[in-house]
């Protein structure tokens, strides 16, 4: 029941068929699921069926960030800004629940993965569609921006975009990135028909978004899939080979990126902005969603915005739900015996994470921290710990059992504001 839910979940969420299908415009099915999709956790969790969700580190890392958004409008006397932010977040709480509910076994992850991988290629068809002819299904239009190309010139730049939390070509392009390193892992394990179509939309479309910190991103995952798979300099240097073209012939915004640059002196103004309202509200921010009520633009970094919006609290509960599947990467990665560096759990672990750290990258030049992107990655890293591990008869809740962790975490948090005030300081 939950893993039906999940597919179904993930089609809405990415196809958005309530805003372009005639007869279902308008029509909150996202909502109809999730509130489906609660009560079945809820029911199996109380069953017995479902594992508890609170049972680990990185979920009760994402209920503390939950109470956090709460209290960051809570602890101003905020009733309903609590109510509002919880309603924008839910879709990201019920699709990171209902993947480490239900995704327990391989042939399920597979069939998630070649899911998401086809929904992402219709996106990313559509999105060559758009750039083509100037419409993507239901008849929308790419937009325009100004921009300098790479001999100075003043242009009108197209960007292709999708619906709703897609609308943004950037966020268009984190959809895009996250299944890039798992269609490398297909493709390296000699299977060529999915990896090939599915590469050979994504690629294009990812180029027409003409994001900067998309394509960046990009480039990242895929250099660090070969660097996690291999560790070592032949991985380094395959990661390298692959992503050097496709910064070379980068979106003409490239020619835009630099200190100078009137977007990037703005971004960094912004951060300024940003450690300006935690300072005036240290613990729990100034709630979520009013960073815009501050300061004219958005902070650009997904980071800032939590420690703005929802104070010290918030970022230690953010930090800490990229904290524990990194420190499991670091730490265990080589001390599972592998017998080849080709093998099925290997490929796994590296593209997952190879996706992660891309969408990382895009995360610090994006503000996107309630989106379900991130936390869907998290969750997909769980599951593929549970996988990984009960092959080798370890016990997967007790890989992170050491409360120092937690210092660890609040000690990172501080570095966060510190580098963040420091580097404003020195640009500025």
């Amino acid at each position: 029941m939950n893993f039906a839910l999940l597919l179904i979940y993930l089609f809405i969420y990415i196809i958005r068929p309530s805003e372009w299908v005639p007869g279902m415009v308008g029509v909150p099915l996202l909502m109809y699921v999730g509130v489906l999709s609660v009560v079945a956790i809820v029911l199996g969790v109380i069953s017995g069926k479902t594992p508890n969700v609170l049972s680990g580190d990185v979920e009760r890392m994402m209920l503390g960030f939950i109470v956090a958004i709460c209290l960051s409008h809570l602890s101003h006397g905020y009733v309903g800004g609590a109510i509002n932010s919880m309603e924008k977040f839910l879709p990201s709480m019920v699709g990171f629940f209902l993947v480490i509910t239900s995704v327990n076994d391989r042939k399920k992850f597979n069939v998630m993965i070649l899911v998401l991988i086809a929904l992402v290629s219709f996106v990313a068809y559509e999105g060559i569609q758009q750039y083509k002819t100037g419409y993507a299904i239901g008849g929308l239009e790419s937009i325009f921006e100004n921009a300098t190309s790479t001999d100075g010139e003043r242009i009108k730049l197209g960007r292709i975009r999708w619906y709703g939390l897609f609308n943004d070509p950037n966020d268009l392009g984190l959809l895009l990135i996250i299944v890039i390193p798992f269609l490398i892992n297909i493709l390296m394990q000699r299977k060529y028909v999915v990896p090939l179509i599915s590469l050979s939309l994504v690629i294009p479309a990812l180029y027409h978004t003409n994001s900067r910190g998309s394509m960046l991103a990009g480039a990242i995952s895929i250099c660090s899939y070969f660097l996690i798979r291999y560790r070592s300099k032949k991985g380094f240097m395959l990661g390298l080979v692959l992503i050097v073209p496709l910064l070379l012939l980068g979106p003409s915004r490239m020619g835009d990126m630099s200190g100078k640059e009137e977007s990037a002196y703005g971004r960094i103004e912004s951060w300024h902005q940003g450690y300006q309202m935690f300072k005036s509200n240290p613990m729990f921010g100034v709630g979520m969603g009013s960073y815009t009520d501050y300061h004219e633009l958005t902070a650009h970094n997904s980071f800032v915005l939590v420690m703005a919006e929802l104070g010290f609290v918030g970022l230690f509960f953010f930090t800490g739900l990229f904290y524990f599947p990194l420190y499991w990467l670091f730490t265990y990665i080589n001390r599972l015996k592998y017998e080849k560096s080709d093998s099925v759990d290997n490929g796994l672990i590296c593209s997952s994470y190879a996706s992660l750290f891309g969408i990382l990258t895009a995360m610090f030049f994006l503000s996107r921290s309630y989106m379900l992107i991130p936390y869907l990655l998290i969750a997909i890293i769980l599951s593929i710990i549970s996988i990984c591990f009960s092959k080798f008869e370890i016990d997967s809740t007790n890989i992170i059992i050491f409360k120092s962790h937690y210092k660890n975490i609040a000690f990172l948090s501080v570095v966060q504001i510190i580098c963040i005030n420091l580097f404003v300081k020195i640009i500025l």
